[in-house]
């Protein structure tokens, strides 16, 4: 009997040491993937220079911390047991995450954006920030009016953040500490009303409808609108579209609701990583049926924005609804348009006045970074051939090295980033003519700039081709 009990001990302590290394090279059991952003370690090499130094050993250590066997159960367990005992995960002890008492969950963008706004990112001197999306705005209007011109519309859908529609159950404010003396959505909603510029304010909507609808416009443990409140955004942009380009498009039914969670419904519980589902609120979704009309046309829309366009485009019949749906993601990388691409290899004039709508959705953190380049690098190519533009950027270039206050901000930020002052001069370059290009192409301080590109000028002449 003794010597069974050994051998069944024995087993198991080979099954404990050999399993984890056996599942960490062959990945024989599948787990459900952890969430949230992680550096990748890579795998080092062992070299007699790299053992002498230690690099391989704080290598493999780095490396088996994210590629150990049974990571993912193991983190969620671990994650449940502190969560269970003490309230805290990973994500919520970096202050990504915010708990309230009554159990709602919000990111820390929106929290930051409730109590103190997101302006103290950029500027301590709200005149200063008034002045920067004032400026953008004013880029947006020349934008639209000249895409106008060209057949296409542009405008603007301000989402709102989850801070904005419940601010009744934000978590206390422990980390935040500057007064809110700016915000973003309030100044761009009065500025795009004197500029003309077209836009839906989605957050003073939600405000209106919040106490009579009979489900939530922000699930209780996510971030973005939910589900079915995007669905009927989506509806509404649809008509909105029809009524500022005086066309029939395919319109879509929201059937009745009924419990269901899909993404991101639960990111922010996502994100905690735990073993059981966390309690709260029912999550609701509809089918969304395509009402057919042979009348309807199939308009080519772009949209620019952040992550809450996904709702839409995931889950509402916009792909089958639009000729097109290219998705440039922050103005940085396009989605659903063929493989993916950064934005800054496209033929940027050929691609927007090859549109039938424009569409900018930016929820209230992100509207401070409203565009996020789009109608500043679209001035520049319609007003400026790239022959053009390089000497006026090395002007540029030039005039802030003969700076002396600006250069030492320089000098000193290379020194802080460990680059060359050449490099630093450089970003600084850029960074500045992205933010202010009316300093340096002076056609864009006209109201509607005149002067246009080679590029534009043919651009003019294909569309009037087209429309005799």
């Amino acid at each position: 009997m003794k010597a069974n009990v050994k051998v069944i001990l024995f087993s198991l302590t080979a099954v404990v040491l050999f399993l984890f290394p056996i599942q960490q090279a062959t990945g024989l059991f599948k787990f459900k993937k952890l969430y949230g952003a992680m550096e990748e370690q890579p795998k080092p090499r062992l070299t007699a220079q790299q053992w002498l130094d230690c690099s391989f050993q704080d290598g493999a250590e780095a490396y088996l911390q994210q590629h150990y066997g049974f990571r993912e159960p193991l983190t969620r367990l671990y994650n449940q047991y502190i969560w269970d005992c003490y309230g805290l995960t990973f994500a919520k002890e970096r202050n990504w995450v915010f708990v309230s008492d009554d159990g709602w969950y919000y990111e820390s963008s929106y929290v930051q954006e409730y109590y103190e706004g997101s302006s103290w990112k950029y500027t301590q001197d709200s005149l200063q920030m008034a002045n920067i999306l004032g400026r953008e705005a004013l880029m947006l209007s020349q934008t639209q009016q000249i895409l106008d011109s060209m057949g296409v519309h542009l405008f603007v859908l301000l989402e709102p953040g989850k801070e904005l529609i419940y601010p009744e159950h934000i978590p206390a404010n422990t980390r935040y500490h500057h007064d809110k003396v700016f915000s973003a959505h309030d100044f761009l909603h009065q500025r795009f009303e004197e500029l003309g510029i077209h836009y839906i304010d989605a957050g003073e909507w939600f405000l209106q409808m919040k106490d009579t609808v009979d489900f939530p416009l922000f699930p209780q443990t996510g971030t973005h609108w939910s589900n079915l409140a995007a669905m009927y955004v989506a509806d509404s942009l649809i008509r909105y579209m029809e009524d500022l380009g005086d066309v029939n498009i395919l319109n879509f039914t929201i059937g009745e609701k009924y419990v269901k969670t899909k993404e991101p419904d639960n990111d922010l519980e996502e994100w905690l990583n735990l073993m059981r589902p966390l309690k709260g609120e029912p999550n609701y979704y509809a089918k969304t049926p395509i009402v057919d009309d042979p009348t309807a046309v199939k308009p080519r829309l772009i949209t620019i924005g952040d992550s809450f366009y996904w709702n839409i485009l995931n889950h509402a019949p916009f792909k089958r609804i639009f000729g097109s749906v290219p998705y440039w993601y922050y103005f940085s990388t396009i989605y659903f348009d063929g493989p993916e691409v950064n934005v800054a290899d496209i033929d940027l004039l050929e691609k927007v006045t090859g549109a039938d709508f424009i569409m900018l959705a930016y929820s209230t953190p992100q509207q401070y970074e409203m565009s996020n380049g789009f109608a500043q690098r679209f001035l520049m190519e319609w007003c400026y051939d790239k022959e053009e533009i390089e000497p006026l950027k090395q002007k540029m270039k030039e005039r802030i090295s003969h700076d002396t206050p600006w250069m030492d901000g320089i000098i000193k930020k290379a020194e802080n980033m460990g680059v060359s002052v050449d490099s630093m001069l450089n970003m600084e370059t850029s960074y500045f003519i992205t933010k202010r290009p009316d300093v340096c192409f002076p056609a864009l301080t006209d109201s509607v700039p005149l002067k246009r590109s080679s590029k534009a000028e043919q651009i003019i002449t294909q569309k009037s081709h087209t429309n005799e």
